[in-house]
């Protein structure tokens, strides 16, 4: 989170919004490495904490500085802030699950029913968020196809050798994967507005069994 960090004090040093641009490089983010797959799942869990209460870090620094920035500057960071941590990465997911089936009994329970000029009754708001489920199946699918689409600008040459039967398998966890990232979140939020400073450490995912392969190629530097 130092990124983000930094461009808190870059702004408050030109007292104006600080814009950065993407490098367009193939990259990995955040690798994990486990001897097994449950080892592998506790290690990615780990590395969604850290990463939460990371940003829960940074966005405390952000609320110190507030009023230090530019009254728009503030505004819009902590709106895009609040919106990709917050409900983007912690809650949108969980919602999909849980609205069709909670919402309408809220409502029948204070005896309002699910009814309105837009939605004439509870099935076709069941529809409709389920149709928000579909729709999140399509942002994955264009993941994947940007992930393809890339492939020629990757360094060496490096092509995706995932088999179709495994890309199709990734594509359909994809959505219980981000609803469990998604409660990784919710919990490491939790924690750390009940524990506070405590809970703050650095303390990153494994990395031992993410070997580079034997090669007599010698470094760059070397030649």
């Amino acid at each position: 989170m130092d990124d983000i960090i930094a461009l808190i004090r870059w702004s408050l040093a030109v007292r104006r919004r600080c814009v950065i641009h993407a490098i367009p490089v193939a990259t990995l983010s955040g690798p994990t490495s486990g001897k097994n797959y449950v080892d592998e799942w506790y290690e990615w869990a780990r590395q969604v904490r850290r990463w939460t209460i990371g940003a829960a870090e940074v966005f405390h620094y952000f609320v110190i500085k507030f009023f230090r920035l530019p009254v728009l500057v503030s505004f819009s960071f902590a709106a895009k802030f609040v919106f990709y941590y917050g409900f983007l990465l912690c809650i949108a997911s969980v919602y999909t699950i849980v609205a069709p089936l909670v919402t309408p009994a809220m409502l029948s329970a204070v005896n309002h029913g699910v009814w309105g000029l837009v939605i004439p009754s509870q099935d076709v708001f069941t529809w409709i968020m389920l149709g928000f489920l579909g729709l999140q199946y399509i942002w994955f699918f264009c993941v994947f196809l940007v992930n393809y689409l890339c492939e020629p600008v990757f360094p060496g040459g490096t092509r995706d050798k995932t088999g179709f039967i495994r890309n199709i398998f990734h594509l359909i966890m994809t959505w219980p994967t981000i609803t469990m990232y998604c409660v990784v979140e919710l919990v490491a939020f939790l924690e750390v507005t009940v524990r506070g400073k405590s809970v703050c450490s650095h303390n990153a995912s494994k990395k031992d069994n993410l070997v580079a392969p034997v090669t007599t190629v010698p470094d760059r530097m070397e030649v």
